[in-house]
């Protein structure tokens, strides 16, 4: 796992969890993990759902470390 591997402040949730799946399902209109939810400072909210797309944008933004 990539992120195992490096400091990072990505918040981490199992959908083994009801609430988590729930809020996956509700936001994101499926279950599909991984996913990555993006909150922009003006409140929208994009969900990512391709591997390589995440990783593109965990490196691009400098999320990790």
């Amino acid at each position: 796992m990539f992120l195992k591997g490096h400091q990072h402040s990505i918040g981490l949730k199992s959908t083994s969890e009801a609430d988590n799946n729930r809020d996956l399902m509700k936001g994101g209109g499926k279950t599909q993990v991984p996913c990555l939810r993006i909150e922009s400072g003006d409140g929208q909210v994009e969900w990512m759902y391709e591997s390589d797309d995440i990783l593109s944008y965990v490196r691009n933004h400098k999320l990790v470390s």
